[in-house]
């Protein structure tokens, strides 16, 4: 494989990266980062769109990010906001980590800088791996996108344009990682390497995709030795698929008036973590529950199921239930919400798939008498 490769990559080089880049040019989407990042020149408007792009579509991060930077336009405002600022600015993104981190690395830009002088932005990928939340693949992004430092990137969709084009029937990791890292170095253009890392991206996106490649619409075909072979199908190879632990979660709704009853999820919990949300408790292999909100809260699980939902979190099959118990005596730590606001301070997924439950079944907010009187 080692021999196939060396001797392959040496046939690439300027006639790869012209031909991929030619293409990009022409054929490239309109996405906001691009249209926003060619207006202004701001490396902001490139970063928040590769940190939201983590582990999510271009289709559900396109109207967030719209609303990210309608809330925080520039590095400035986002480091002086707060944390639950930020959340509720990327709620339905999740993977609230790479948030914390994007906030963090703003304050250190920030504190770097004078109160009133532009922000001084790393130039160099090393300078980007640096801050917080900052991997290789986003290093080498903003780099190559916003200060044109020919930095290849190499993310899941580069990697299977390469298998392709190496014809290399195998499932990647990270020593084959290293040597695309390596070719995509040599190969990238010194006066291009933004449109040409854009380039190779979108072709995976696009083109080269996971099932059923359109390669007659390739514009690199004629160096991809897996169209050659009529290989593609078979490169890369499937990782495994994931063991996913089952895991049964209940919400509780409650409603008094136009008003729905929120709660702080602990800093500690299992999921969602210090996220503000629906009362949640995992039910346990005995039936009983085990909150993840803290305070008093009933052992056992309420006898009117409202309605049911599939959901995941890492390796996390969850089985959500929606529904209501009879509760003598308000649990402390409630925060009262008018129902007309309840989507927008709703930051996870799994408490906004809730509420288009409830929206589909209105008597998910009627509480029982007893404790609407209580």
């Amino acid at each position: 494989m080692d021999d196939q490769i060396q001797k392959h990559s040496q046939t690439l080089g300027s006639p790869f990266a012209l031909a991929l880049v030619s293409w990009y040019r022409s054929q490239r989407r309109e996405l906001p980062w691009r249209q926003l990042f060619a207006a202004s020149q701001d490396p902001f408007v490139v970063w928040i769109s590769e940190i939201m792009l983590q582990q999510t579509t271009i289709q559900v991060v396109i109207p967030a990010y719209k609303r990210f930077l309608s809330i925080f336009p520039d590095v400035r405002s986002l480091a002086a906001a707060d944390e639950e600022a930020v959340r509720l600015a990327c709620r339905g993104l999740g993977y609230y980590r790479r948030f914390r981190m994007m906030h963090a690395a703003a304050r250190e830009l920030v504190e770097r800088s004078r109160a009133r002088d532009p922000v001084t932005w790393p130039r160099t990928f090393q300078a980007w791996r640096e801050l917080p939340g900052i991997g290789d693949y986003t290093a080498a992004a903003l780099v190559s996108i916003a200060f044109g430092v020919p930095k290849a990137v190499v993310d899941g969709n580069v990697e299977r344009v390469f298998c392709r084009i190496f014809d290399l029937p195998v499932v990647p990791d990270p020593k084959l990682k290293k040597v695309f890292q390596k070719i995509g170095d040599q190969i990238i253009p010194a006066d291009a390497p933004g449109d040409f890392n854009q380039g190779l991206m979108e072709l995976g996106q696009t083109v080269c995709t996971k099932q059923q490649p359109r390669c007659q619409e390739c514009p690199v075909q004629a160096y991809c030795l897996a169209f050659a072979r009529d290989t593609q199908s078979m490169c890369p190879q499937s990782r495994k698929a994931p063991v996913y632990e089952d895991v049964r979660l209940h919400l509780l709704i409650m409603r008094r008036q136009n008003q729905v009853a929120l709660v702080q999820r602990a800093a500690n919990a299992r999921f969602l973590g210090g996220t503000l949300g629906f009362p949640t408790a995992i039910e346990e292999a005995s039936g009983s529950l085990r909150w993840e909100t803290g305070g008093h809260w009933p052992k056992k699980t309420g006898v009117e199921v409202l309605g049911s939902f599939q959901h995941s979190i890492t390796k996390h099959r969850i089985e959500a239930f929606v529904h209501q118990h009879e509760i003598q005596k308000e649990p402390e730590g409630l925060v009262w919400v008018p129902l007309k606001d309840l989507e927008s301070q709703l930051v996870s997924n799994l408490d906004r798939k809730a509420l288009k439950l409830i929206h589909k079944n209105s008597s998910a907010l009627q509480l029982s008498a007893q404790y609407l009187n209580s």
